[in-house]
């Protein structure tokens, strides 16, 4: 089991390989990262690729519960907490960059509690 999962809501066209850079560049490496994604279906493929090539240990999954053309960010924390399998959560929107030592930061302020980032 993971020690963190890093859980990543994205709707818009552009700025996935912002975020798995991020991951790409951490120093701490037991983690997951569960992408949701509103365009599943348009980029998956593209999207595991990239995973491979930066090394991030990647769950890519499609927002399960959609409302037409509205973007709701509680169905797609929703579908990520239930594929999470890691001691510790942190919530990232897309078209952020954690840069290295982000998330070992967060576990040595940590001290041992659980709690969610976000």
């Amino acid at each position: 089991m993971p020690r963190i999962s890093v859980l990543i809501s994205t709707f818009r066209p552009g700025g996935v390989d912002i975020s798995l850079a991020g991951m790409r560049d951490q120093t701490f490496r037991d983690m997951e990262v569960i992408l949701v994604d509103r365009r599943y279906e348009l980029r998956h493929d593209r999207v595991m690729a990239l995973a491979r090539e930066y090394e991030v240990n990647l769950i890519h999954v499609p927002e399960h519960r959609r409302n037409g053309k509205w973007a709701i960010i509680g169905s797609a924390w929703n579908t990520a907490m239930a594929v999470a399998r890691g001691e510790i959560i942190i919530f990232l929107m897309d078209w952020t960059y954690t840069p290295p030592g982000w998330i070992e930061a967060h576990l040595r302020r940590q001290n041992g509690s659980t709690y969610v980032v976000c």
